[in-house]
């Protein structure tokens, strides 16, 4: 494959499309529900938020490991295995899908535990859980789909899969909590049905690609071959982990909000949102350095590497840059889009000087974890996780608690960007052994 602008380009923007439909669906969730006459109904998906960021980001080693196999194992035209690192986490995430769906009641109580949200919010978060749950299984599997189409470079493929899912969820929620007035129920159904509909398409979308695979029919014990499932779970502890720590930074930030106020839980909520638009859009760059650095070290291309983390993060740079600069010329536009009630616009114009460069400041870390996702270097992204939530944990308890509030708050989760960042170029160099070993 040959590295360059034009291509990493080609290979980029469809990831821009569709990356940027899937905070459209926290983002409609949020509208909806921050014009509902009560801060209630914006925190309830919020708390609910929390939950499935933890499982579906939780499980998310289930894409990131899919994405750094398939791409080595198609650098070194190993048809077979591409098909087979396929199946494999598909039985892995059907598997755990079935498991949380039964769980579900179990899984509430230890929320409930740990969110501890007031008797209000207890009744609007239940309902919103548990009709959720119904898709978790077909959104698992859809991960995995996700991870294969990205290390097959199939972009394009990417962009049709999440678009209509993201499409269907913003679609049919609207509808159902709306014009149906299902309310926060239709929400959560309408991210069901999205779900069972990016599976659909899914399958189809593969069943192309696996009639153009040059391999023979694989033997049973190939699938279940014990290496093949250690390297994939080596990768995957290491991964879940690292993702569980993400998550539970921003589940610690909304708790933490929480504690000052539900005005300025549904604000946080309403910012991490907003977050979540720049992070997506970034992460077409990290997703293309995931493909290209995955390709060129299973083709010992060293060369490649450079050109491709070189360029990648170029257009990564250029995009968040663009981004901070639509944030700060339509700050009131987006801020009204969320929501109408005042103190919660107030809070939110109170923080936007950094939101504008927030993006600037994650850019760094969204690309290295591209690089490093590619490269199956997956301890190493773990380890960092560690040292910066650890720093941002520190922080928060040490410096601010005594004082708590919400500009200092996102302050501290802003320095938990920018070392995630730094901390990981300290391993970069392990990325252009990895030819040397192989």
């Amino acid at each position: 494959m040959i590295i360059n602008r034009r291509n990493i380009w080609s290979l980029s923007w469809p990831l821009i499309i569709a990356n940027f439909t899937i905070p459209l669906v926290g983002l409609t969730d949020t509208i909806i529900m921050g014009h509902m006459p009560d801060s209630l109904y914006i925190a309830a998906i919020a708390l609910g938020g929390i939950v499935f960021n933890f499982m579906y980001a939780g499980l998310n080693f289930l894409r990131m490991g899919t994405t750094g196999i398939v791409s080595q194992n198609l650098g070194s035209k190993d048809f077979e295995e591409v098909f087979l690192s396929l199946l494999r986490p598909l039985l892995i995430a059907f598997s755990i899908g079935c498991i949380l769906f039964i769980s579900r009641e179990l899984l509430y109580d230890l929320s409930i535990y740990f969110l501890t949200p007031s008797n209000e919010l207890k009744s609007f978060y239940k309902e919103y859980l548990f009709v959720r749950m119904i898709g978790l299984p077909a959104g698992l599997l859809n991960i995995v789909f996700l991870g294969w189409f990205f290390g097959m470079q199939k972009t394009k493929s990417v962009m049709a899969q999440l678009v209509s899912i993201n499409l269907v969820n913003v679609v049919s929620s609207i509808y159902l909590a709306v014009f149906l007035d299902l309310g926060i129920y239709g929400v959560a159904l309408g991210s069901v049905l999205a779900q069972f509909t990016g599976l659909i398409l899914s399958v189809i979308i593969f069943m192309i690609y696996f009639n153009k695979l040059n391999f023979t029919i694989f033997k049973l014990d190939k699938l279940f071959n014990f290496n093949s499932f250690k390297k994939l779970f080596s990768i995957s502890k290491d991964l879940f982990f690292r993702t569980m720590l993400l998550v539970a930074v921003q589940a610690y930030l909304i708790k933490k909000a929480g504690l000052i106020g539900v005005d300025e839980l549904a604000t946080i909520e309403i910012l991490l949102v907003i977050f979540g638009l720049s992070s997506y859009s970034l992460d077409a760059f990290a997703h293309t350095a995931e493909a290209t650095v995955g390709v060129s070290i299973g083709s010992k291309n060293k060369s490649n590497i450079f050109k491709s983390i070189k360029t990648t993060t170029e257009f990564a740079l250029l995009f968040s840059i663009i981004i901070g600069i639509i944030y700060y010329f339509f700050s009131h536009n987006i801020i009204s889009l969320f929501t109408d009630i005042q103190i919660l616009r107030n809070l939110t114009i109170e923080l936007w000087s950094l939101v504008i460069i927030t993006p600037f400041i994650s850019m760094l870390a969204f690309q290295l974890d591209g690089i490093f996702i590619g490269a199956t270097l997956a301890k190493e992204m773990r380890n960092c996780i560690i040292f910066s939530s650890l720093i941002f944990y520190l922080i928060v308890e040490f410096f601010i608690a005594d004082n708590l509030n919400l500009k200092d708050l996102y302050s501290c989760f802003l320095i938990f960007l920018i070392l995630r960042g730094v901390f990981l170029t300290f391993y970069l160099k392990r990325v252009f052994n990895l030819v040397l070993i192989r």
